[in-house]
């Protein structure tokens, strides 16, 4: 990523010049062209903008970098939006894969742990918090606490996050019972992060309309 201005404060009130270039960059991550997103995204942050502003470029930023691969990116850019808003369990979330991403579990099960504490609701935590306890080894927790997202996904799931746990659980339940090689669990393990982020920033996006 290119050098950008990580200061977030002593910026002037919100206004609408980043609305046309935020919006072609959402445009971009629409159709999977992440690097061209970030370009777009480090120019609305040379612009004389708000903190809250700022703040939805930044999210934007730590999600392309997400879904490029960029994970130590990633976890920068979430520790400056969590330095100014430690309850965006959103971006918390984020960092989390970020961290399981990088086999950081340790890190990632605190944060998940923290959004629980605070949401013990949130399905695609337990979810992810499942994966972690799986990426550590330790398989009849991460069961038990894939059959909780899934009890859980019952009265607070959407559709897509059924299907995810769903998944994600029979996929869990199979390894249990035959076993897999480190390659296929790896492979397992990218595609329900990839699939998980996908499902939470369309959660988030549903959320800033209502």
């Amino acid at each position: 990523m290119g050098k950008t201005d990580n200061s977030m404060s002593n910026y002037p009130e919100d206004k609408k010049i980043i609305k046309t270039p935020i919006k072609e960059a959402r445009r971009c991550m629409d159709e999977d062209y992440y690097e061209e997103a970030i370009s777009k995204l480090q120019k609305c942050l040379s612009m004389d903008i708000g903190l809250k502003d700022k703040l939805a470029v930044f999210k934007e930023l730590g999600y392309c970098s997400l879904r490029l691969g960029w994970f130590e990116d990633a976890v920068k850019i979430y520790n400056q939006i969590l330095e100014v808003n430690p309850s965006d369990n959103d971006s918390r979330f984020f960092r989390a894969s970020a961290y399981l991403s990088l086999k950081w579990t340790d890190e990632a099960i605190q944060e998940l742990k923290t959004i629980l504490a605070s949401d013990p609701t949130d399905v695609l935590a337990r979810h992810d918090l499942a994966l972690c306890y799986r990426s550590k080894g330790w398989m009849q927790e991460s069961l038990e606490e894939m059959r909780a997202a899934k009890r859980y996904t019952e009265t607070y799931g959407n559709p897509e996050e059924k299907e995810v746990i769903e998944s994600s659980l029979k996929n869990l339940e199979e390894e249990i019972e035959t076993g897999g090689d480190d390659e296929t669990k790896n492979a397992l393990l990218k595609l329900i992060l990839a699939l998980v982020i996908k499902r939470r920033l369309k959660k988030r996006a549903e959320g800033d309309k209502s």
